[in-house]
């Protein structure tokens, strides 16, 4: 595959990355940025490609190593400012609004790890397997990680419920 081919072909999955990033709880233009830094790394890394395996799996790959890179800038950032004692942001409170709103509320409240296989299983509609490839777990960690997920949003939602 030629390097325009490949972009081409990446090109088709931004809106798959831009919810990717915006259910971790970015706004849309932070979001924006991590999709395109993600475009970035894939041209930089566009020779470790193997054709013989998905794209998909290699964006997300890469995706979700930009996500973590970015929040290691945050918490250094975080840490700078709590030391030159400027304010921190307040603590997300949950809405009082729609289901909607509820549920991207409640997914924010995941461990990283959780919230990362309720990403790729659920809203990309990766099988386990791939999600295991991405995530450089074993499939059964995948599953028990969702099995954990999904029994803490639950609990999440009933305690806001009450």
């Amino acid at each position: 595959m030629s390097d325009d081919e490949l972009m081409a072909e990446a090109r088709k999955f931004e809106q798959n990355l831009l919810n990717f990033f915006w259910r971790q709880g970015v706004s849309h233009f932070e979001g924006e940025d991590l999709v395109q830094e993600t475009y970035m790394r894939l041209w930089k890394y566009r020779r470790e490609y193997e054709p013989s395996a998905k794209l998909s799996t290699f964006l997300f790959l890469l995706a979700r190593q930009v996500r973590i890179d970015a929040l290691r800038r945050q918490t250094r950032r975080e840490r700078r400012e709590e030391q030159w004692g400027r304010e921190q942001p307040a603590v997300q409170t949950p809405p009082e609004t729609c289901a909607k709103e509820d549920v991207r509320w409640a997914i924010a409240q995941l461990t990283d790890p959780l919230r990362e296989v309720v990403e790729l299983g659920i809203f990309q509609e990766l099988p386990y397997a791939e999600v295991s490839a991405i995530l450089g777990i074993p499939v059964g960690t995948v599953k028990s990680r969702m099995s954990n997920a999904i029994k803490k949003l639950k609990e999440v939602l009933d305690d806001k419920g009450s």
